[in-house]
């Protein structure tokens, strides 16, 4: 766990990042890992659809709205409803205005918040995102008590679509050294899987798998490369 000054730091050099990504990037354009939604999170609202005819969906850490919006496109004119929250202002009001660009504005409502005190109804989602926003709670003991939230907030036969960075390293492109990530929680993916693997105990996995991803960022004052292992998990309810 990063001290509270190192914390802040890592807060503020994301932010500074993702309010750069949006001002130079749009959703569902080339150009950036925003350019598609997650390929498991549609086939994961598609499971769910082939059961119901209306859902209702929270996309934590929502940014910009690469899930949200195809979600909401997908869902629209089904009743179903969508809350997407963020940390950041400047997410949510880009959310807004793509909502609008793509004719989805009835079917998402948005809300800034930290993912740890985001207030998650009790057994009201089907279905719950968090595609890289779990990494950036403050503690071991904050991931828990929000995935904890989640499945309180679920409804029987509900899903989950999880990916989270771990081992995260971030090297200097120019230098080839690597430098101290400024990420909040950096855990080893050893740990991340042994903690989502206590918590989902009682629940179907349909899908796990850890893949390495490698970025380039202007996160800091000369470009770096991202690299770390991503955990994807999609699991359901069944009691």
């Amino acid at each position: 766990m990063l001290e509270q000054a190192d914390f802040a730091k890592a807060r503020k050099a994301e932010a500074n990042y993702h309010n750069e990504l949006y001002h130079e990037h749009e959703i569902l354009e080339a150009g950036s890992w925003m350019s598609k939604p997650n390929s498991l999170v549609m086939e994961m609202l598609d499971r769910l659809l082939e059961h119901k005819e209306r859902v209702n969906v929270l996309d934590l850490g929502c940014g910009a709205g690469r899930n949200t919006i195809p979600m909401a496109m997908r869902l629209k004119g089904t009743g179903s409803q969508m809350l997407g929250t963020d940390l950041l202002a400047e997410a949510i009001d880009k959310l807004h205005e793509n909502a609008l660009e793509y004719g989805v504005t009835d079917g998402i409502q948005a809300e800034e918040v930290d993912v740890e005190l985001t207030n998650i109804a009790e057994n009201h989602y089907d279905f719950i995102v968090a595609c890289g926003c779990l990494e950036h709670v403050s503690s071991e003991i904050a991931l828990v008590k929000v995935l904890n939230r989640m499945k309180l907030g679920t409804k029987l036969g509900g899903i989950h679509c999880i990916t989270m960075n771990t081992d995260v390293q971030e090297v200097d492109i120019v230098s080839g050294r690597e430098r101290e990530p400024l990420i909040e929680l950096n855990l080893p993916m050893e740990r991340a899987t042994t903690i989502l693997q206590e918590v989902y105990a009682e629940w179907n996995i349909l899908e796990h798998k850890t893949v390495i991803r490698s970025i380039a960022e202007d996160k800091y004052d000369t470009p770096t490369q991202f690299r770390c292992h991503c955990i994807t998990l999609a699991v359901q309810k069944i009691k």
